[in-house]
């Protein structure tokens, strides 16, 4: 997250030099940059429209038994896809370069009921939460009366439909600057469920597993050691082992770096060691010029 007015705020370009440090030494091999992928600039150009202050100062909404200025409805993205597309990549860019009080929060499948949900989602945002879902509700609309916020929701998957109605009442309340984005696995389906919370999505962006071709070219612009690996050999990791999933890749490549010790370019060795190592497996690969490399050989 930015201070307010950065030059760099909401600009996908410089995603990647304020991406938290944490995350990236967690999911990301020294040397790794983020790929502006379409995905990840409509996603930050969109919600900062959403967050534009363009309310006339004149508009006013009621709060409590207040009359407050500048006020709009919150807008709402859903960031779907599969397990391991880069989802959470995703949303590590967009807080990166936001210049507005971030709140991030995890639904944890273990929170099965709204009480549950909005004792998640309150404490996130407020520091505290007790009593009633309702009340933890008007705690957080309190909250964001007063504090522009982006709320970005992962796991939302685990919300239930009545947590996700209330959450829809929250973003369609009259803000001074609030967006929220939830993102989750296979998160469209689950809203399709329920119409009165589809229907007040203002943004959807699919993420997907990709084909081969498109894989290979993303990953060799993300690393300069893979790069310097033959296509021939990350064609056959990624058959075996990648599976369109960025987060196959980056264990692979983390394992391989932290563990094994390995540096430079990938070989067969290194990586039939690793795919065993995670899968249990051989890898059925054979590298030219060389004998099969699969465990056992």
């Amino acid at each position: 997250m930015l201070p307010e007015g950065h030059p760099h705020a909401w600009k996908a370009e410089h995603a990647d030099e304020h991406l938290d440090p944490g995350f990236r030494r967690q999911y990301m091999a020294t040397g790794s940059t983020l790929v502006l992928t379409p995905a990840l600039r409509q996603l930050i150009n969109g919600v900062a429209t959403d967050l534009e202050s363009d309310v006339p100062e004149d508009s006013t909404t009621r709060v409590g038994t207040e009359r407050v200025a500048g006020r709009r409805s919150g807008l709402c993205t859903v960031v779907s896809g599969p397990w391991g597309a880069g989802k959470s990549t995703l949303l590590q860019a967009l807080i990166a370069v936001a210049d507005v009080n971030t709140v991030q929060v995890e639904i944890p499948e273990s929170a099965n009921a709204p009480a549950a949900q909005w004792a998640v989602l309150t404490t996130a945002l407020t520091g505290t939460a007790s009593g009633t879902a309702r009340a933890m509700q008007c705690a957080a609309l309190d909250y964001l009366t007063v504090v522009p916020t982006l709320l970005v929701v992962d796991e939302a998957q685990h919300l239930t439909h009545a947590a996700l109605r209330q959450l829809r009442w929250l973003w369609s309340a009259r803000l001074p600057r609030f967006a929220i984005v939830l993102a989750g696995s296979n998160l469209d389906a689950h809203i399709a469920k329920d119409q009165s919370v589809a229907t007040r999505v203002n943004r959807r962006i699919a993420v997907k597993r990709l084909g081969t071709d498109r894989m290979l070219d993303l990953l060799r612009r993300s690393n300069p050691d893979l790069a310097a690996t033959p296509r021939e050999l990350l064609a056959q990791i990624e058959e075996a082992y990648g599976h369109g999933s960025w987060r196959n890749w980056s264990e692979l490549i983390l394992k391989a770096t932290l563990e094994f010790g390995h540096t430079g370019p990938l070989t067969f060795e290194t990586v039939a060691d690793v795919v065993y190592d995670r899968t249990g497996l051989p890898l059925a690969v054979t590298g030219a010029g060389s004998r099969d490399t699969r465990r056992g050989r």
